[in-house]
């Protein structure tokens, strides 16, 4: 294999390595302006890497080969754009209407629409033992000018992110930082051969370094907040092959490199060279991590796993105070109200002790109010500590029905139409009880919604090995900003509604190892899915 062969080589593999990567991520979250990002900038750098090295390393025609140079070169000028884009949305800074990521934009579309024009790469040319490399025309030197710069805006902006408060997503950020850095400075190499600089172009081979990095850091240290699992056999001896076989190409690349420089042709030399690279790179690739654990990540893989694992415990820490915070907040708002009510009517007993229609009326208020403290504190208890379940086999569309039942005089007082599309289902393990409160509680905010009619679907069906149930109503609908924070404890836009019965349900089905996920949209209607394994 000779180094033309090898150059090709890497380039696909940087190519195939950024498309795997860039759509596993977006699989994750595709609703994501991170994730759709993230994919956009592995597939210009795919499209890059690509076309780079054939029209580099393939004795194709000198015009189908100018042609790939500029696809390649335009691929290039999106790479650090889309790569902005992302950054913004990862550090959670503004993108919409941001004027520099806007002119990159426009810069992108001026180089492709005029990537085409002798302007742009006017030819291509033999350098260095290539078969073609391009030759920049005026708007070639404009798009290095802007490529340098978006690289540098881009990793600032991921600098700065360091400084974030949350731990976590500091440390994410020192992995996209660290890789990106290396796969911008391996991959600009090319520059030279462009601009006709004796420096070797190489370094650009190893671009697909960045993937490793990120695909470890998904893997290791849950990056993007993906979980994935990876057992051992069959996918771990997999991925210990395609690293294995990453550093045996490096050294043989290194090798081939060494002998370009010094022309031996023994096959005896190059067996020695061979091995003599794999005992000077094996130590060194361990101090080169030991240097990058210790400087860049302040610790060895096993200190950086146990420093996360801290950060995640004095996240949910934070947000268990954040909870009990919530919580006191709002006992005191909801507690308050009644206890004044019967503070007011306690003050005049002194004075209208023998009124007796005063008398009766302390006795509605007084215990109207102590009924509204007791139930307050029923829910809470339910919410803070759900008594234990009690699993039996049941059929959900009978629970369905008895709730129906009880709330059938709401229904009919509303004029609220019931639509059943309830499919026949296997028997599962619930608790009867809690089930019904939970569809109790969905079904009451649903006839709330309602208050001037309208048609209450409930469906059923089997997926799989789960039960699906569906609630959907026709009513006032839940606005963006309050669909967040539905499930939170306290929170009601309700007049005299607690905002603990959603807790509760979502507690229950969470016990339950089930989902439940809400879509609504204003003067829409909203609909509650539940899942639930048979």
């Amino acid at each position: 294999m000779n180094l033309l062969k090898i150059y090709q080589l890497t380039y696909a593999i940087t190519a195939i390595t950024s498309i795997i990567l860039g759509m596993f991520v977006y699989s994750k979250n595709r609703n994501s302006t991170i994730h759709r990002t993230w994919l956009l900038t592995c597939i210009a750098v795919a499209s890059w890497s690509a076309f780079m090295g054939l029209y580099t390393a393939t004795s194709l025609s000198y015009e189908v080969n100018l042609i790939f140079a500029k696809i390649s070169n335009i691929s290039a000028m999106f790479i650090p754009i889309i790569f902005c884009h992302f950054c913004l949305a990862f550090v959670k800074r503004r993108t919409l209407n941001n004027k520099i990521l806007l002119f990159g934009y426009f810069i992108s579309f001026f180089i492709l629409f005029s990537g085409f024009s002798r302007f742009f790469i006017p030819k291509i040319e033999p350098w260095g033992g290539f078969y073609y490399y391009a030759r920049p025309g005026p708007i070639y030197i404009f798009f290095t000018i802007s490529f340098v710069f978006y690289v540098i805006y881009s990793e600032y902006i991921l600098f700065k992110g360091l400084k974030s408060s949350n731990p976590i997503l500091k440390n994410q950020i020192k992995y996209i930082f660290f890789s990106t850095s290396i796969a911008f400075a391996l991959g600009s190499s090319t520059f030279f051969g462009v601009y006709n600089i004796n420096v070797s172009p190489l370094p650009a081979n190893f671009t697909f370094v960045y993937t490793l990095i990120i695909s470890y850091a998904i893997v290791k240290h849950n990056l993007w907040d993906i979980n994935l699992v990876i057992r051992k056999g069959l996918v771990y001896s997999i991925s210990v092959t395609i690293l294995t076989a990453l550093y045996l190409l490096l050294i043989f690349a290194l090798e081939q490199t060494f002998k370009g420089f010094t022309g031996y042709r023994s096959p005896l030399v190059s067996i020695f060279i061979l091995i003599l690279f794999v005992f000077i790179f094996h130590p060194l690739k361990t101090q080169i991590q030991k240097i990058i654990d210790k400087y860049f990540f302040h610790g060895t893989i096993d200190q950086i796993d146990e420093e996360n694992i801290k950060l995640r415990e004095e996240l949910q820490k934070s947000e268990k105070l954040k909870a009990v915070a919530t919580l006191a907040a709002g006992m005191a708002h909801e507690i308050k109200n009644p206890l004044t009510s019967i503070k007011t009517f306690t003050e005049y007993i002194p004075e209208k002790k023998n009124d007796p229609a005063f008398l009766d009326k302390f006795y509605k208020i007084v215990r109207g109010e102590v009924d509204r403290i007791n139930y307050i504190v029923q829910e809470l208890l339910e919410f803070s500590k759900p008594s234990e379940l009690n699993l039996k086999k049941t059929d959900i569309n009978d629970l369905l029905n008895e709730t129906l039942e009880l709330l059938n005089n709401d229904l009919i007082r509303k004029d609220i139409k019931i639509q059943k599309e309830l499919s026949p289902l296997p028997r599962t393990s619930v608790d009867p009880s809690q089930i019904k409160q939970v569809f109790l509680n969905i079904l009451l905010n649903a006839i709330d919604s309602m208050k001037n009619g309208g048609v209450l679907t409930i469906a059923t069906e089997t997926k799989q090995d789960k039960i699906s149930i569906t609630v959907k109503d026709t009513g006032t609908g839940i606005s963006k900003e309050d669909l967040k924070h539905i499930f939170d404890p306290f929170f009601s836009k309700k007049d005299g509604g607690t905002g603990l019965g959603l807790s509760v349900v979502h507690g229950i089905i969470e016990k339950h190892h089930g989902n439940i996920f809400v879509k609504s949209s204003l003067a829409k209607g909203t609909e509650f899915d539940i899942t639930l394994s048979i």
